[in-house]
């Protein structure tokens, strides 16, 4: 039990620094973090397999107070990575709609009527397209 706590809070402090590169926009570190995320939370689940053939129910980890407090431990610090990996991809579906509505905008394809100036300084359609070149 002590080396899956250890490696679960391996994986706390991988969700930390995921969620820091998130923030920041770093895709660096985020590259990095996400591939230290997968190979972290492949060590805590092949431990925690291990764990779960030594410890085969409630009975196992009741009957001793030292287990017990380890098996409290282990229940809160995975809470806890379910919890940060939820927020890290929250903030990754804002970030990437946040992208796509600038894209859109950018692109001017986002469907509404968004007023824009022609050459002659009058405003019409947003969605109107000119050719590959444009025209002056």
């Amino acid at each position: 039990m002590d080396q899956e706590i250890s490696a679960l809070e391996a994986v706390m402090d991988v969700l930390q620094s995921e969620h820091e590169a998130l923030e920041t926009r770093d895709a660096d570190a985020l590259t990095a973090a996400s591939k230290l995320k997968l190979e972290c939370i492949e060590t805590a689940r092949r431990i925690g397999a291990e764990r779960a053939t030594m410890l085969t129910d409630a009975d196992d980890i009741g009957a001793n107070p030292q287990v017990s407090v380890r098996w409290e431990r282990l229940t809160k610090l995975a809470h806890g990575c379910k919890e940060k990996n939820e927020r890290n991809g929250m903030l990754i579906r804002f970030q990437h709609k946040y992208v796509e509505q600038t894209l859109a905008v950018l692109r001017n394809d986002g469907g509404s009527e968004s007023a824009v100036y022609g050459p002659d300084g009058n405003s019409r359609s947003g969605t109107t397209r000119r050719g590959p070149l444009g025209s002056a």
